[in-house]
């Protein structure tokens, strides 16, 4: 009988761990992406200030930079995709155990 109980509150002390360590992993994608948004905007600043803003070289420069940053986004939506699904498998898993342990 209470091996049970033992079974059911380790399973769940994992679970638990399991999902902290994906929600570290989701706000360190946000963080990074905070983290790029601010570097743009602050290289551009500085660019700005070094350029005259009417250069076409400037305008390309821009692009550039905000395609890169489109990229950069697509690529923190899918890692967060992903570790979604991840979170997804863990809860059915955990949800499979318990139903298990009954």
């Amino acid at each position: 009988m209470t091996d049970k109980p033992r079974q059911r509150a380790r399973l769940e002390e994992n679970y638990y761990d399991d999902k902290r360590k994906y929600q570290r992993q989701k706000e360190a994608i946000v963080e990074k992406e905070n983290a790029f948004k601010r570097e743009r905007s602050r290289l551009m600043e500085n660019v700005y200030s070094l350029m005259p803003q009417s250069s076409h070289e400037l305008q390309v420069l821009d692009a550039s930079l905000y395609q890169l940053h489109e990229t950069f986004l697509s690529e923190t939506k899918r890692a967060t995709r992903l570790l979604e699904d991840e979170v997804r498998a863990l809860n059915s898993s955990f949800n499979t155990a318990l139903n298990d342990l009954k």
